[in-house]
């Protein structure tokens, strides 16, 4: 049985965030982006919605081997050296979805919120683009977890 993943916003928010989801776990990313449209032209309250929902798919899998108590924290490392490295050196919006899905999994969606207000807050060119490299940062973390929770290779 062959099912057709929707190219095309769904009536419902959720059923388009997962058909992109599911785009990217088939290896085809490209076909996400027309999807996460009406998120982003929807203004601040949409887009942050969309960060937030791909955030959680990160997490929530990452969430279950948490020990009791437990929480995320945030590494970062220069993929030239394999040394640490300091976020802050970071692209903007690779920075904010690191920072993001952090506090998100974390279940502190106040500093997440307050990381989405902080990037957005310009709202200029350079403000949109951290966002989209943000949103699609998100989304690739979030198919990746999918895909290791899945077994699924793209």
């Amino acid at each position: 049985m062959s099912h057709d993943i929707p190219t095309t916003p769904q009536d419902d928010p959720a059923e388009t965030i997962l058909a992109a989801l599911a785009h990217g776990m088939n290896g085809h990313p490209e076909k996400a982006t027309p999807l996460f449209e009406p998120f982003i032209k929807g203004g601040p309250a949409t887009a942050a919605g969309l960060c937030a929902a791909l955030a959680e798919m990160s997490a929530a899998p990452a969430r279950k081997n948490l020990p009791a108590g437990g929480h995320f924290g945030l590494l970062v490392l220069n993929v030239d050296t394999g040394e640490r490295a300091d976020i802050s050196e970071a692209p903007t919006g690779i920075r904010f979805a690191m920072q993001f899905s952090t506090a998100w999994g974390n279940h502190d969606q106040d500093t997440a919120y307050a990381l989405f207000e902080a990037l957005v807050l310009p709202g200029d060119e350079q403000a949109a683009e951290a966002l989209a490299d943000g949103i699609r940062c998100l989304f690739d973390m979030a198919v990746i977890s999918l895909n290791e929770t899945t077994g699924r290779t793209a």
